[in-house]
Parts: structure tokens; sequence; C-alpha cells
């Protein structure tokens, strides 16, 4: 049966995704979907939208294929997770750029909780565990955590900027992971008046938002 509509954009597939949900009342998990085109241009408005085509609505048929690589990964996810007690599990979403899992099951509670600590705890110690020769990064979702989670950070830096236009006094933001960090450099990457850097030694650093100095 055709869909009503089958084309969304966005920032990044997530958020293509997420349009679609909505517009069909879904969960992500049953959209099927191919990534159809996504614009490179420098110089246009739209850097960086990708358009996604939805083409079936429904759960995926357990023949699908995994390439052997990201299955051995989504075992080895599995089984760090059983050895740690948890009940949850991690099933392999798709491959954007990098390689995502969804942790789902009765403990992501304990996942979300602490700004996502225990996420990024395990997203760093499988990507520490995949051998060096396999090209591969691996990203943990968990009921959309990351992806709200860059909207957020990219409120908090438009807030950030706001405040030091308005008083001129640097503005320091908590320490934060490279990932983070980097949300709030590419939210302020082009304003005109607007500078960061990030201050700091180890993982964890603090971003700061300044007035640019003129040249």
């Amino acid at each position: 049966m055709a869909l009503e509509k089958s084309l969304f954009s966005g920032r990044d597939v997530e958020e293509a995704l997420d349009k679609a949900s909505q517009y069909y009342n879904v969960n992500e998990s049953l959209l099927q979907y191919r990534v159809v085109a996504r614009d490179q241009s420098l110089f246009s408005p739209l850097k960086g939208e990708v358009t996604v085509k939805i083409e079936r609505i429904g759960k995926k048929s357990s023949r699908r294929k995994v390439p052997g690589q990201i299955k051995n990964v989504e075992t080895m996810l599995n089984d760090l997770f059983k050895m740690a007690n948890l009940d949850v599990k991690a099933s392999y979403r798709h491959t954007n750029g990098s390689v995502e899992f969804d942790v789902s099951g009765k403990d992501t509670d304990l996942f979300l909780d602490k700004n996502g600590t225990l996420l990024d705890a395990f997203q760093y110690l499988i990507n520490r565990m995949i051998p060096r020769n396999v090209k591969m990064k691996v990203i943990l979702e968990c009921e959309g955590f990351r992806r709200n989670r860059v909207r957020e950070l990219q409120d908090m830096a438009a807030k950030a900027a706001e405040k030091v236009r308005d008083f001129g006094k640097p503005y320091l933001f908590s320490p934060m992971n490279p990932a983070e960090r980097r949300q709030i450099h590419l939210a302020l990457q082009d304003d005109k008046m607007i500078s960061t850097e990030s201050l700091g030694d180890g993982h964890y650093k603090r971003v700061k938002v300044f007035i640019k100095k003129r040249g």
C-alpha cells in the first residue's frame, strides 16, 4: 500500500525519522527507510540536511541481514550488559557515519540517569574493545536521549550567547564530555559576534563563550 507521504528531511537521520514518526504517530522502530539525499553544499542554507524515504511501516523481518562485524559488536554489547546484570538489550539500528545501537529494556532509566553517564560509559567501553583494524565508531542511543540532548545543548548555547551579548561578560558551562562540547562549538560557530573555546584538562572540560576580539 502506497504511503500518504514518504519523504522527510532534517538536520540528520534522527531528526528526519522523528518527523516521520510524529506524522504517522508510530514508534521510530517501525519505520523502514533509506537515505535518499544529503545536502553537502558549503554555501547551501540547507547544509547537512538529510532526506529519508519511508518505504514501509511495520516490524522489520527477522531475516534482516546484519553485517558480520556489526553483529559481533552487538553480541559484545549484550554480553557486557549481562555481566553487569542489567536488564537491557542492544539492537543494531542503522549506519550514518557511525554505527548506532538502540538500548532498550527494563533498566533503561539507569542509562538515562545523571545525564546519560552510564550510556556514555558503555559507549566508551565498547569503542575501546573494538579491534584497531576494524574501522568502526559505535554510538549508543536510548529512548532518543542523544537526539534530545543535542537540541538541549543547542538551546543552552543560544541562551549563553544571548547573555554574553547583553552583558559583555564571558559565560562558562559546567564540565562536558567531548561530544557535548562539540555541539556547543557547532551551534555558535557562525555567530559573527561570539567565539568559544574549551578550557581545562582531561576528558571533561568547560566551554567558554565570549565576545570575539575585533582585529
